[in-house]
């Protein structure tokens, strides 16, 4: 993989669980607005695709299969972008079964899916993911042949996945990290804390940091001079500067893009990221 040493991945989190039209007009609800920022995205630089699922009536987290199969049928139509499915059930609908977490990766199955790599105080909720339950996703995961990404939100997690999933067997090759900062509970996002999180990565891990709120771009900056990617969208942050609600997910997309060719590395097109983080299907 020499030749995409300095190639760095844009993944884009286009609507996430938490925002809603009253927090910023520009927000994608339907799957037609979503598959279009997604275009929008994918055209500015993103190569990954994080998909959560709105009713497209009432703009309210969802789990519903059929919501979910119409963003895929409708990006696939749009752009060949890195599809990835959440597996976290969002921070409003926590609630979730592992079942219900799991069917919209079992019976679409996108190129890859998020793996949440531990317990945790979520905000003032409770986000449960016990071993067995890590486990069960990683192995159908692998089964599916879609790629998991392991989400982080503690140094601890990252011990969870070499403990519970990579020594038995249930991951392969290269493993592929989301170092998510800033959530309520969570590590907070530092620089110096990122610095811990990337020192305690197996061997053979791709990465990416998802700053949340303002830590976004910056943390995504210093992610990028480490040599990982970075994750943007409405999901984690809605403005593009202080107090500048972002237009599109794409114009925060492009920013990102600015950050990279500003260090002197190159923007990782669908074919190479696909390389990078080893999903099927080249």
């Amino acid at each position: 993989m020499s030749d995409l040493k300095d190639k760095v991945i844009i993944t884009v989190a286009p609507t996430g669980s938490i925002p809603t039209r009253k927090d910023t007009p520009y927000l994608p609800i339907t799957p037609e607005e979503v598959a279009q920022e997604t275009k929008r995205s994918y055209d500015a630089g993103a190569s990954v695709v994080h998909l959560h699922a709105r009713n497209p009536d009432t703009g309210e987290p969802t789990s519903d299969l059929k919501i979910f199969q119409r963003y895929l049928e409708q990006i696939k139509k749009l752009c060949p972008i890195i599809t990835q499915i959440t597996t976290g059930g969002g921070a409003t609908t926590l609630g979730l079964t592992p079942q219900e977490r799991l069917k919209a990766v079992e019976e679409l199955r996108p190129d890859s899916a998020s793996l949440n790599a531990g317990s945790m105080n979520f905000g003032r909720k409770i986000f449960p993911n016990p071993p067995d339950v890590m486990e069960a996703f990683a192995k159908r995961m692998k089964e599916l042949e879609v790629k998991p990404e392991f989400e982080i939100y503690d140094v601890s997690m990252i011990n969870n996945v070499s403990q519970w999933i990579i020594k038995a067997g249930l991951a392969d090759l290269p493993y592929r990290f989301s170092l998510v900062m800033g959530v309520m509970g969570g590590i907070p996002a530092s620089l110096r804390n990122l610095a811990i999180l990337i020192d305690d990565l197996p061997e053979g891990s791709t990465w990416q940091v998802v700053g949340i709120g303002r830590h976004q771009l910056t943390l995504g900056a210093c992610a990028v001079s480490a040599g990982g990617g970075l994750r943007v969208g409405f999901e984690d942050n809605i403005y593009v500067k202080r107090g500048v609600l972002a237009k599109s997910n794409a114009d925060l997309v492009s920013a990102a893009v600015k950050i990279v060719e500003a260090m002197g590395k190159e923007v990782a097109n669908t074919k190479e990221a696909k390389k990078i983080i080893g999903v099927k299907g080249m």
